[in-house]
């Protein structure tokens, strides 16, 4: 009896190992079933898997082979049945569970997308300088951010665009561009502010992504439109310094000069309030310069000073003369205002043109005697054979002799100071216009 039990325990022992053989490869029969996942949308960049092998879809597979792989990295043994991944980049991903080294065959897989960017939006408009009542406004999503209201503006004051300062949002003219993603909204300036600005601003918090992330702001998210109705002011002005010239002693009569000899100092000057989109080039075109009095006849230039100023945005310029020769010319200088446009859209106010005086000849004096029924003391001439040729000669017995010292044009600093005098002296005293020596 023993020797027959034992070719009976032998056939038993290979009966259990095919059986076991079949089991574990075998892997058509093997199934795996996650009990621990993550989101499909997942805002967390780190997770944990738990799973289960079953054999024939019920029970447990206590024996088998686990091994576990992320995306494309290198598979792992994992028979505890639960794998943690920390710091996953942002993108798709795939988990996979294979048992026994099947190759595909009985494993398990599952797929999620890591998304920890929150959404945005960004604010625009056709310009951030205007003069008009109705501005139209743009917004635009990162991506759609559909979780919660979503973008709301059902009324003034619940609407996700905040308006801060002299204007307010109109609701019933929202558009939707773009599903989720772009609107259009026109924004209503006061009427009764003549300049100002309004700051545009996105809401917090009040929508999420598909992933969970809540909304947030960028720099972007906030827009400044400045608005200006006024007529713009425009100053035109000259590096030429100004004198004051007395026209009338008696009645205190005076008029402001713009004169100078230095070619360096024609300058032409303009000032604007505001910015304009005009280029250095166009402001050229906008100045008419007209040549009063030249001597010699002379027609100047102007050409942009420095660096010409070719993009907009600008409230300065300045032009200098080109080919400044000796010589003597009154300038006046004007602008075309309807050749101007400011960022706003504005009109140029009109603007008085400058005059100016440029000589670079030196002053001509004269020095004359008065005549004699001015009651000043007689002179008497010698006769013409005793003056010399480059002298003139005159002869009197008066110890005082009165002069005149006439000028061709006005003359500033002058005094006794730059007389030269030999053989008498000079008293410094002026009588109705006279020096007495």
């Amino acid at each position: 009896m023993g020797l027959l039990k034992l070719p009976l325990v032998v056939l038993l022992c290979s009966v259990f190992s095919l059986l076991s053989f079949k089991a574990l490869c075998d892997a058509s029969e093997l199934t795996v079933k996650f009990s621990e996942t993550p989101q499909a949308f997942s805002h967390y960049n780190s997770t944990t898997f738990v799973f289960e092998v079953l054999v024939g879809g019920s029970g447990a597979c206590t024996n088998c082979n686990i091994t576990c792989k992320l995306d494309d990295g290198i598979a792992s043994n994992c028979e505890s049945r639960m794998v943690s991944y920390a710091d996953l980049k942002d993108g798709n991903h795939t988990f996979e569970v294979c048992p026994n080294g099947s190759q595909g065959v009985g494993c398990g897989s599952y797929n999620w997308t890591v998304d920890t960017v929150p959404p945005t939006a960004n604010i625009t408009a056709s310009t951030n300088f205007t003069n008009a009542l109705i501005v139209p406004i743009n917004i635009s999503f990162s991506e759609p951010c559909t979780g919660g209201p979503g973008f709301v503006c059902s009324s003034v004051n619940v609407c996700n665009l905040l308006v801060h300062g002299a204007g307010k949002v109109i609701p019933n003219s929202l558009k939707i561009l773009q599903p989720n993603l772009q609107y259009s909204v026109l924004v209503n300036l006061s009427s009764t502010a003549q300049y100002g600005r309004v700051i545009l601003i996105m809401d917090k918090n009040f929508c999420t992504d598909s992933a969970g992330n809540k909304f947030e702001r960028n720099k972007n998210s906030n827009f400044t439109l400045r608005f200006d109705r006024r007529t713009m002011a425009v100053n035109l002005t000259t590096h030429v310094p100004g004198r004051q010239l007395v026209l009338d002693d008696a009645n205190g009569e005076t008029r402001l000069v713009l004169a100078t000899n230095n070619c360096v100092k024609l300058r032409i000057c303009i000032t604007f309030l505001v910015p304009v989109l005009n280029s250095s080039a166009e402001i050229l075109k906008s100045l008419e310069p007209e040549i009063l009095y030249s001597l010699p006849k002379r027609q100047g230039k102007l050409l942009p000073l420095n660096v010409s100023k070719d993009d907009p945005g600008h409230r300065r310029f300045e032009f200098m003369v080109d080919g400044c020769i000796s010589g003597m010319a009154i300038v006046t200088v004007g602008i075309d205002e309807n050749s101007i446009t400011s960022i706003h859209g504005t009109p140029v106010s009109k603007v008085d043109p400058i005059t100016f005086l440029f000589d670079s000849l030196r002053p001509a004096p004269m020095l004359i005697t008065p005549r004699s029924d001015y009651l000043m003391p007689e002179i008497s001439t010698p006769p013409s054979d005793f003056l010399g040729p480059d002298v003139n000669f005159l002869r009197t017995r008066e110890h005082n002799i009165f002069l005149w010292i006439e000028f061709k044009e006005p003359v500033f600093n002058f005094s006794g100071s730059k007389i030269s005098i030999k053989g008498g002296e000079l008293v410094r005293q002026v009588i109705s216009g006279y020096l007495c020596v």
